[in-house]
């Protein structure tokens, strides 16, 4: 949204409308997480992730098909 309000697009305004009722409906303390993110700059062309967040896959892997969607009830991550 930063750098459409640089280019001066009023998208970024848009979305923030359209925002606005997820905004409101979060709590003071999923405001504060939200708010205490890092901005990337612009100039960063690509991220690369640290090696203590990358985990290798095991050697196998078997997948098992879902049958019922995945439900999340309690979700809290860094964005």
């Amino acid at each position: 949204m930063l750098a459409l309000d640089a280019s001066g697009d009023p998208l970024a305004d848009r979305l923030r409308d359209a925002m606005d009722l997820l905004w409101y409906a979060l709590t003071d303390e999923e405001h504060a997480a939200l708010d205490a993110r890092t901005v990337v700059p612009e100039s960063c062309t690509s991220l690369i992730a640290a090696p203590c967040c990358f985990i290798p896959p095991p050697e196998s892997t078997e997948l098992t098909p879902r049958t019922e969607p995945l439900r999340e009830t309690g979700w809290r991550c860094a964005a």
